[in-house]
């Protein structure tokens, strides 16, 4: 399952990015998050996706241009990507290389979003199918809460006047840089703004064409108010709610942490990008999680061994980024186990999840030191149990954890994904 997106202030689940302007951290990070996924192909005959792209923008690190056709990728749908190579480049040139576009158009619908700025978190095609159950409008725009330039009287005041304005909350202002719309009607939209003469002040901008032209065009073209497909991405944290999904082994984990009675105290020893500490935090609100790892690069063979450090600390900074949220409740404990146990009082500890160093001698060292942290009753737990190279013998979970269930004498529980569990009595 993708990374799902509620928008808190509508109850709405949009499915499309959108960061225009200034960015912030957390999109550099959600971006890199998302590209990281593995999405199924995805089919829509009856859209059309196109950008716009020179190719000749300078590289920058939080907003890399082809954003937009790496995301679409994903799904193994290829957009039209108009303008490339194109010199001297002016945004208001997207409406004319739009219209003609649109000419050799022959789907129902065309989806258009800026290169550097869109970001696809499920699969396009829904695009659509929101746009044709939700909309009676021929073309849609996403609508941001920041007042998108040119800041003219003449052209706020239109998108202040609209009956929907006051209950938006400051977040009614239209952006032209991410649509979906019916291509008979963008024909002639686009074909009229690119005729249209440029705003006085504002000669390059396609944005201020398309605001001057709004008043002439509504009802027939509207913005996206209420984010049921389209979202602003520079929104208030509190506001705008990021969730990855359960993993199978986050699933089985909970399941068994829910037999302890709560409020949990816990550790998880191995942390990288956070992923099992935020479904934890999230499925447990009063759950005190201690987070250990170096993020450091270590010996041997593992699930993350030989990444370089630059990459263990961004590791570092995703999952400082996705358990915000429980900033309160997580403790971040940067050391190795099993050294970082001894900072624990004996039977302090209502579980611990290992998923740290695989090698056998690094999990037998392990599972040593955290059983002695853990209360009589409460669970030690972990990952990879009989999975990848601990199948093919390389590691050595499975054996770990089967000679300590046998020297203890306790029951091993098995669940998804290589995930195991063994009660404290």
């Amino acid at each position: 399952m993708p990374i799902r997106i509620t928008n808190q202030l509508f109850r709405s689940h949009p499915i499309v990015g959108h960061c225009p302007g200034p960015t912030h951290g957390r999109w550099r990070r959600i971006v890199d998050a998302v590209l990281s996924q593995k999405m199924r192909p995805a089919r829509c005959p009856d859209a059309t996706f196109l950008t716009w792209n020179t190719g000749a923008r300078p590289a920058r690190p939080d907003k890399p241009c082809g954003l937009f056709e790496r995301s679409l990728a994903q799904f193994q749908i290829e957009p039209l990507v108009l303008g490339q190579g194109r010199k001297n480049w002016r945004n208001r040139d997207k409406l004319a290389l739009t219209a003609e576009a649109l000419e050799s158009v022959t789907t129902p619908y065309v989806v258009g979003g800026d290169s550097c700025d869109v970001l696809f978190f499920e699969d396009p095609g829904l695009v659509v199918e929101r746009f044709r159950q939700h909309f009676t409008c021929d073309l849609l725009f996403n609508s941001t809460g920041s007042l998108c330039w040119p800041q003219l009287p003449r052209l706020m005041e239109f998108q202040t006047s609209r009956p929907v304005a006051p209950l938006l909350k400051g977040r009614h202002w239209i952006n032209s840089g991410l649509f979906v719309g019916k291509t008979d009607f963008c024909r002639d939209y686009f074909r009229d703004l690119a005729q249209s003469p440029p705003v006085e002040g504002y000669a390059h901008s396609d944005q201020a064409v398309v605001m001057e032209t709004w008043p002439r065009w509504y009802p027939r073209v509207q913005t996206d108010d209420f984010c049921q497909i389209f979202q602003w991405f520079n929104e208030k944290p509190a506001v705008l709610h990021l969730e990855r999904p359960l993993a199978a082994r986050h699933t089985s984990l909970i399941r068994w942490l829910r037999r302890l009675p709560g409020p949990l105290v816990g550790a998880e020893v191995g942390v990288f990008q956070g992923y099992t500490s935020e479904a934890l935090l999230r499925s447990f609100p009063d759950l005190r999680l201690w987070m250990v790892d170096r993020w450091k690069p270590y010996e041997g063979r593992s699930t993350i061994g030989d990444q370089p450090a630059e990459a263990l600390e961004r590791a570092l900074k995703s999952t400082t980024f996705w358990t915000q949220f429980a900033k309160d409740r997580r403790r971040i404990l940067r050391e190795a186990s099993p050294a970082a146990a001894d900072r624990f009082d004996d039977h302090s500890l209502d579980f611990a999840f290992i998923d740290a160093n695989h090698l056998y001698e690094a999990v037998c060292a392990d599972i040593t030191a955290w059983w002695s942290k853990i209360r009589p009753g409460g669970l030690l737990t972990g990952h990879d149990y009989g999975t990848g190279r601990d199948a093919e013998g390389i590691w050595g979970v499975k054996r770990a954890v089967d000679e300590f269930a046998d020297t203890t004498g306790s029951p091993l529980e098995l669940g998804a994904d290589g995930t195991w569990c063994i009660e404290k009595r």
